[in-house]
Order: structure tokens, then sequence, then C-alpha cells
């Protein structure tokens, strides 16, 4: 019964996806307006972080995943910020999946500010986890994590003002020089990481500017949730789940 409903959905969504569809990444979607999908520029930048991934997903024995609706959700959040003052920061890399995109889509080589790229480039560390999340971490690591530090560096290599930061968050925050910040993208697989991290830089986010929570609204990731429902709460904030998984603040 199970193979039989696969092959219908395939059957379904295969064709023209701005037409029959999407099913990628946990959403099944049908009647919408897909047409941002063949959009010559989106489907350069989603091609050119696809190929640039693909070694590191190929290392664990798996394909690269289709997250195009996730990568749309950061495209439009920094056009947003390249309205506004500051520097654009991601809290979580691997080997560019977002950021590559953001980076091709909006030219950031000829944009006038800098994107910071934290991440330990290696996996999630699991220093001072709780047992839920040190579990979570050591299985994700295994599945899903390799060094790809100098892969990520040739990513990001025709890009003279993305900014490598390798290390442990939150310390590698002092490492560098961010005023300001327009644009965040959170995506450290565990809320102590992302708790930590959110409370070194909220000041320096700018009014208006979104931040994107990768991990949000996912199954198996409801510490997560309750810890951003919790700091959205204390903040005066509110945040928008989306159908992707993620969730969307736009700093009061």
């Amino acid at each position: 019964m199970l193979l039989e409903l696969r092959r219908r959905l395939r059957y379904l969504f295969k064709g023209d996806e701005s037409q029959k569809g999407y099913s990628a990444d946990g959403m099944f979607l049908t009647g919408k307006n897909l047409a941002f999908l063949s959009e010559q520029r989106f489907s350069d930048a989603w091609e050119f972080s696809k190929a640039g991934n693909k070694s590191a997903w190929e290392a664990k024995r798996q394909e690269v995943p289709d997250v195009r609706f996730r990568i749309h959700t950061a495209i439009w959040a920094a056009e947003r910020a390249l309205n506004l003052r500051g520097d654009f920061v991601e809290f979580g890399v691997n080997a560019g999946f977002l950021s590559m995109a953001v980076c091709e889509y909006h030219h950031f080589q000829d944009v006038d500010r800098k994107f910071w790229l934290f991440d330990t480039y290696a996996g999630i560390p699991t220093d001072g986890l709780s047992p839920n999340e040190l579990k979570k971490a050591e299985k994700a690591n295994s599945r899903n994590y390799s060094d790809v530090f100098e892969l990520a560096k040739r990513n990001f290599s025709r890009f003279p003002n993305a900014m490598l930061v390798r290390g442990n968050l939150p310390g590698t925050i002092d490492d560098v020089k961010i005023d300001s910040i327009a644009y965040l993208s959170i995506d450290l697989n565990s809320a102590t990481y992302e708790k930590l991290s959110i409370d070194k830089v909220w000041d320096r986010v700018v009014t208006g500017a979104p931040i994107v929570l990768d991990d949000y609204a996912f199954a198996g990731c409801e510490d997560q949730n309750e810890m951003w429902n919790r700091f959205a709460h204390e903040h005066d904030q509110s945040i928008l789940t989306l159908p992707t998984g993620q969730g969307l603040i736009i700093k009061r």
C-alpha cells in the first residue's frame, strides 16, 4: 500500500512544477502557484548551491535534499535585509546550503557588507548539552556531518565578503567585529547553542531585521521550538510558523 502511494505521488508531482505541484522536504503541495521554482535567477542560485553541497552529502551516502522552499524563504529574507543597515550572519552553515544560494541570488560579491558564516564545519559540538540533545547531536553527526571546511572555503571563494568563522559558538562571536545585523539565519540543531548565540547578538540585530529559524517547526525539534517561543515572549516578538519547518521573526 505504501509503495503504491509513493508511486502515485511521484506521478502526480512530476512535470511542470508550477502547474503540477511540489513534493519534497516533508511537504506535499498541490493547487499552488509555484512559478518561482522555475524562475531563472532562483534556479541558478539553487543549482549553484546544490552543486557545492553535493560532495558533502555523498560523503554520507545521501542525495542532496531538495530544500528549495527553505532557500526561497532565506532569499526573501535577505532581500528585505538589503534595505537595512548591518551585516549578514548565519549560525550553522555546514557546506553552505542556504547561504550559498543567498550569495548567488543577490550577487553578494557586489554588496557593500559582510556575510559572517559561523560553524565548526565538522558537525555539532557536544559540550554542555543535555542528555537528550547529546543523543540527537551524536546521531546527527554520525548520519549527516563530516569535516567540510575546505569545501566551504571553495564554495564561497567567489564572494570575498563572505567570512568563514570556524569554531564553537557562541565563543567565536567575540573573535570578529559585528556592529549591527540586518539578516540572521540560525541552524545549530541545538536549543542550548541557539539560545547562547542569540543572547550574545540580540542587541545588535536591527529593528526590522529578519531572523530565519531553520529547525523551529520540525518534528523532533520541540526543545528548540519551546526555547524560541519563550525567547519571543520575553522579547515581545512573534514567530511565523512556515510549512517548510522554519520559523520567521521580523524584529520589532
